[in-house]
């Protein structure tokens, strides 16, 4: 008997244990706020909905400009707190934030000095932005130790001394500008880019790099040491002829020299065949295409995601698909993330560079967050925040009867009103997305949808230099979006039945009708929500064959869902403002 309880105790100490950790973190990121709050005077009020008292989960993130990891916990993912006309010196306590990855307080008037120790306080930062402040004294070289840092800005504060040059390892560096303050000495020289004038405009005492050469001091000293060094070198040369040139044996052929012979077998090994070339001008090229999509978003080093994964262990594989496995992994500070390892026999260059482009520079509430890419030794890494609910399609599909028994239709239609929002957006920023279907279709802890794959998506203008949120509205009645249309209304029938489209695709007209109703799942009839049933289904029919009068877009389609959610006053449900509300600046 006492054998058995010394194990029993041992497990209920670690589970304590682990509940303490995951208190203690939490405690940590309230702590880090209300620091920020107490530290920082707010004449605005913008801070007045930071209010504590509240214990619910993941009452810190509706704080105005806090963004958690997860909505249910209470860690901080990134804060944004610009043009709020906030006073004082940078608030030191948020370090407690200790999964803090971003960090905006530009525009206000914060004063006094950067932290020497900033890289102690912001150890995961990847983008700073201090910019149009009032902040004095020296840029401290402890920046240069926040290796992960994608983004600095420092412009228009009052800054003195110099760069540091410590700033040359900063490898990931893409943003950076230090306009605009009284910095002087040389500019630092970056190991993988380099910044245009703009970036150190108004500050009279910087030189090199894009600005006027720096004058050198010892230039004075040169033809003296000339005239010392001349002479001897000479002497030491003619030494070197005479004492040591006959020991040299000459290996001649029979017409040439051997260092020409030497010159000739290098040159020869030195040419490669056709298909080498060829191969590294591939290559060349490919890396020069990825390279600009590190403007977007993170580049993360293949190191970096095979810690996370354990060597890409197959005990992290979490699925399968055309295009790779999909690994779990946990980066630092117990951060979860969700790794695409994409075939190397297959090329996937087009599928690779869209899914950045438009993830890397588009983000909504119901589109799946990607943190980064990867791209080593012709190897491609796609790295998103992990979704711990799976896909739609295990939940209808390959889960338990009791499992699937859960997701009753408030859940289904939650789903299929935050699907509908998703493409709208797209939509609205001209991306056809040309593959929804219930395994593309990601559910968040709180089972809110997100968009996945989109290696087959097109973006319908040139946004190259563009944000594509801020691209012009188009209202999507041309054909191309109709295949989007067509696609979620078969996923609407996907959550009406639980079955797979291949069962009954050939008698589709049949279910757009409303025919044959023992097809609808048989436990989402007879529980109150028969008419809401019916009028998606409906929905549904109006998708996949639309009236010939009247073209269907998805914006449309939400507004109808929407409707249905608002009948039974389920505010809850779906969110009633603007699109743009739901758009995420990652």
């Amino acid at each position: 008997m006492e054998g058995n309880c010394i194990p029993r105790l041992c497990v209920l100490m670690l589970t304590m244990l682990t509940c303490f950790a995951t208190i203690k973190a939490t405690e940590s990121d309230i702590s880090c706020l209300r620091s920020i709050k107490e530290s920082l005077e707010d004449p605005s009020g913008f801070l007045s909905n930071w209010n504590f008292s509240n214990n619910s989960a993941g009452f810190i993130c509706r704080f105005t400009g806090v963004e958690c990891w997860r909505p249910t916990e209470n860690k901080v993912f990134h804060i944004r707190l610009p043009g709020m006309r906030l006073r004082g010196p940078f608030p030191m306590g948020i370090r407690n934030c200790d999964s803090l990855i971003g960090l905006n307080l530009s525009n206000n008037y914060l004063s006094g000095p950067i932290p020497s120790n900033i890289s102690k306080v912001l150890p995961f930062i990847t983008t700073l932005d201090l910019s149009n402040n009032t902040l004095t004294g020296p840029i401290p070289p402890g920046i240069a130790n926040c290796t992960l840092i994608n983004v600095l800005m420092l412009d228009n504060n009052h800054l003195t001394g110099q760069i540091p040059p410590e700033f040359s390892k900063l490898e990931r560096i893409k943003e950076f500008s230090v306009a605009n303050n009284r910095l002087s000495g040389a500019v630092p020289v970056f190991s993988n880019t380099s910044f245009p004038a703009e970036s150190y405009a108004n500050n009279s005492g910087l030189c090199g790099g894009p600005m006027n050469a720096c004058s050198n001091d010892n230039d004075d000293l040169f033809f003296p040491g000339f005239a010392v060094g001349f002479p001897i070198s000479t002497i030491l040369s003619m030494l070197f002829m005479f004492l040591c040139w006959p020991r040299l044996r000459i290996r001649t052929s029979r017409y040439y020299p051997f260092w020409i012979k030497k010159r000739e077998r290098r040159t020869h090994h030195l040419i490669p065949r056709n298909p080498q070339v060829l191969f590294a001008e591939n290559v060349s090229s490919m890396e020069t295409k990825v390279s600009a999509m590190e403007k977007f978003i993170c580049r993360f080093r293949l190191m970096e995601l095979e810690m996370a994964t354990n060597d890409f262990d197959n005990k992290n594989v979490i699925g399968y698909g055309n295009m790779g496995l999909m690994y779990k992994g946990e980066c630092p500070k117990c951060l979860l993330v969700a790794i695409k390892r994409l075939h190397r026999f297959e090329s996937f260059e087009k599928e690779f560079l869209s899914e950045i482009e438009i993830l890397g520079r588009l983000s909504h509430t119901n589109l799946v967050q990607m943190l980064g890419f990867c791209f080593e030794m012709e190897r491609k890494f796609l790295v998103y925040k992990y979704m711990s609910n799976g896909t739609l399609h295990q939940w209808l599909y390959g889960r338990s009867h009791q499992e699937a028994m859960k997701m009753g239709w408030t859940l289904r239609l939650k789903i299929a009103v935050g699907v509908a929002k998703g493409i709208a957006w797209l939509h609205h920023n001209n991306v056809l997305h040309l593959k929804i279907n219930s395994k593309c279709i990601l559910l968040d802890d709180k089972f809110e949808p997100k968009i996945s794959n989109f290696g087959n998506a097109i973006i319908l203008i040139d946004t190259s230099d563009t944000p594509l949120s801020d691209c012009n509205f188009i209202v999507p009645d041309s054909s191309p979006y109709k295949d989007d249309v067509y696609s979620f209304g078969i996923l609407l029938l996907e959550l009406v039945t639980s079955r797979e489209p291949s069962t009954w695709i050939n008698s589709l007209t049949d279910y757009v009708w409303g025919v044959d109703f023992d097809l609808i799942d048989e436990c989402l009839m007879g529980q109150g929500f028969d008419e809401e049933i019916y009028e998606i289904l409906k929905i549904a029919k109006n998708c996949i064959h639309p009236c010939e009068d009247e073209a269907t877009n998805m914006l449309q389609v939400y507004q109808a869902m929407c409707a249905i959610g608002t009948s039974r006053n389920e505010i809850s449900l779906v969110s009633y403002t603007d699109l743009e509300n739901n758009q995420r600046d990652v």
